[in-house]
């Protein structure tokens, strides 16, 4: 179903940046140059798109210098460089989505525990509930969920409440209505149309924004401005070398209204830090 070599192919093939060479951030710069321009080349074509994806993916969340030699090699990297290095890593998950929610509909897999990153989105979601700490909400919106909202399938895995997910893309949210269906959690994960911007928040006792979700300022300051003012607000963002994948939220993404009360960082395999935003009262 998914041709994933890329762990053996990186475990097997001597690489040019494994530990005992990896000098120091300027060589694992020109890697990631390298890399991109390979993900560039292949990006039409999903199988050594992946394979591409998945060796940079190694690379840069396992080796031991996650805050150290990682993070300075994306010094090293222009904007215009992370520009299309997050635009490629956004289309490839976006595939790996839509292709999956081809498998449900075709029968090939049965669940969600199936998802190819699923192990990783459940880990994501354990640091966000013990952001919560122990708040069970009653109802729970998620700010860009994509045609396959794992996130929101392990929410209501792990709390069990109601939760909607706010897509702005159409075809998105058509195939995840029919990814509910064909799961049976229609009547427990709605699926909604809309742009963050303009949400009305105020029904929600906690929102999670996405790291792809955009334009992040006006989504937040939406939430700010509706919102109960006991509304937990989780915001993903990226640190370090996961920057390569993801644009980071900034500070000055975070309007006025609201602070950042707690923060949970990505480990070793993930891609996503998450903080939790309180209003300032």
């Amino acid at each position: 179903m998914y041709t994933d070599t890329a762990v053996g192919r990186v475990a097997h093939q001597k690489s040019k940046l494994n530990e005992e060479n990896v000098n120091d951030a300027l060589r694992l710069a020109e890697y990631i140059l390298e890399k991109k321009e390979e993900l560039h080349t292949y990006q039409d074509d999903f199988h050594y798109f992946h394979i591409s994806m998945r060796e940079l993916e190694q690379t840069l969340l396992t080796l031991n210098h996650a805050d150290s030699l990682e993070s300075r090699a994306t010094t090293h990297l222009e904007n215009q460089d992370l520009e299309l290095l997050n635009n490629l890593y956004c289309l490839w998950e976006t595939n790996l989505e839509n292709r999956f929610v081809d498998f449900l509909k075709q029968g090939v897999v049965k669940h969600y525990l199936d998802y190819p990153l699923y192990a990783r989105f459940e880990r994501l979601i354990h640091r966000e509930v013990s952001l919560l700490q122990g708040l069970n909400p009653k109802r729970l919106l998620f700010i860009g969920s994509g045609p396959m909202p794992i996130t929101a399938l392990c929410l209501k895995n792990r709390l069990g409440t109601q939760i909607d997910c706010l897509e702005r893309n159409l075809d998105a949210v058509n195939e995840s209505k029919a990814v509910m269906k064909l799961l049976g959690c229609e009547n427990e994960i709605n699926i909604l149309h809309g742009e963050g911007e303009f949400i009305d928040a105020s029904n929600y006792d906690v929102v999670l924004v996405a790291l792809l979700a955009k334009p992040k300022h006006l989504i937040l300051s939406s939430i700010r401005d509706s919102a109960d003012k006991n509304v937990k607000i989780i915001c993903r963002t990226s640190e370090g070398a996961r920057t390569v994948f993801y644009e980071p939220t900034l500070d000055n993404a975070i309007p006025d209204g609201l602070k950042s009360v707690a923060h949970e960082k990505a480990g070793i395999d993930d891609t996503i830090s998450s903080y939790l935003l309180e209003k300032v009262l």
